[in-house]
């Protein structure tokens, strides 16, 4: 089978895709293209035309990519080749949904309920597959012993919003503050994905030209990311500074340490660290990993929960649905659903080893036996008929 796997994000997944595909016996040529993702992703007609050239030039039974490009999907269709992609963003970066209902196109998203927002717009040509992870490669990574407490590997995150809400009504003010203190208190049910609706958005829109602004007009879209991110970094901090207090806590991101130093005065700053070495010397080294889930994430399992249990290390993770449905909890994975509960949890793991290094290897074990990038990919190939069962 000739796979054409089109690199066109950088993303961390695809290294390990195009290692597994070759291991699998397929032939697989790789194209890297970061530039595409530059400029408009559904118009581009010299893109159409040199990609409609690469397809010409050789006989390929399928195009892979992570994540949907609508560039490719039409010229997929327009050559009739089934057009395979897989994303790992939730929810997915797409502006609209051109290109998506082509019959060649196979779109995977690792959370479910992306899956169903989609479907229920009338949507067949999108599935649900969660991500996998390579066990083998973080099998070789070395340390000597855990030596830190309490790791997150991640960014704290940034919000519009206090700028957004600084042109409101103050009864949409109160609206927005009310939600997002809901919401940090909520981790098994999306509020802001039920309350933030197009009605919201158009109110606010009318708030900012009645203002005179004759340009920003926020859609529910970029209102709920905006809010998302809000909860997000809110709930990153306050998860940080209750655990700092008492424990060894490390955060690795690209954040300036002078950000935030003043309001995390106990945690220990690093800079980031390389997703092939550094993460996992880091999953490996502490006993404790963070993995608060971005809150705009409904349900998918993202790839970090996955990595830390790849690496034969604990995991503690904000509630997921999907983590609840695919791991034991308490036997593979930890979750919490407050930062009172996260703390009260460190406290007893890292007072019983002997438990945690047994989560951790439950953890490792689930993955290496159901989150194989074979087995992705070959479902993956499955449903899009080319690949026979």
């Amino acid at each position: 089978m000739n796979i054409l796997l089109y690199t066109w994000l950088g993303s961390y997944t695809d290294d390990d895709i195009e290692r597994h595909m070759r291991g699998m016996g397929f032939n697989c040529r790789r194209v890297n293209d970061p530039e595409v993702c530059k400029g408009d992703r559904y118009h581009n007609d010299e893109f159409c035309r040199s990609f409609e050239k690469l397809l010409d030039d050789a006989d390929f039974d399928c195009v892979f990519t992570t994540n949907f490009l609508p560039l490719i999907a039409r010229v997929c269709y327009k050559k009739n080749i089934p057009y395979i992609a897989w994303s790992y963003d939730s929810p997915p970066n797409l502006a609209s949904l051109e290109e998506m209902d082509h019959p060649t196109n196979h779109i995977f998203f690792f959370s479910k309920d992306d899956v169903e927002d989609y479907r229920s717009q009338g949507l067949d040509t999108v599935w649900h597959m969660p991500l996998a992870v390579d066990t083998d490669k973080w099998d070789a990574v070395k340390v000597e012993c855990r030596n830190k407490d309490i790791s997150l590997v991640g960014r704290l995150y940034s919000s519009t919003l206090p700028v957004l809400m600084s042109r409101m009504t103050e009864e949409q003010q109160q609206f927005f503050k009310t939600l997002t203190d809901l919401q940090l208190k909520t981790y098994d049910r999306n509020i802001l994905k039920e309350f933030i609706t197009d009605g919201i958005a158009q109110e606010i829109s009318n708030t900012y030209e009645a203002d005179g602004d004759l340009v920003l007009r926020p859609t529910r879209k970029q209102l709920l990311y905006a809010a998302s991110t809000y909860v997000t970094h809110l709930d990153r901090l306050l998860l940080l500074r209750v655990l700092s207090k008492q424990f060894d806590t490390h955060l690795y991101t690209t954040d300036p340490e002078a950000d935030y130093k003043s309001m995390l005065p106990d945690v220990k700053f690093h800079g980031p660290v390389s997703y092939e070495k550094g993460m996992p010397e880091v999953f490996k080294s502490s006993k404790v990993n963070l993995c608060p889930i971005f809150r705009e994430n409904v349900s998918g399992i993202p790839l970090r929960i996955l990595d830390v249990c790849g690496c034969h290390a604990f995991v503690l993770s904000s509630f997921c649905p999907e983590v609840a449905e695919n791991f034991e909890e308490g036997k593979e994975a930890v979750m919490y659903r407050s930062a009172e509960e996260a703390l009260e949890k460190v406290r007893y793991y890292l007072s019983h080893d002997d438990e945690r290094e047994r989560i951790s290897h439950g953890g490792y074990e689930r993955v290496k036996a159901d989150f194989s990038y074979d087995d992705r990919i070959s479902r993956m190939l499955k449903q899009a008929g080319v690949l026979k069962i």
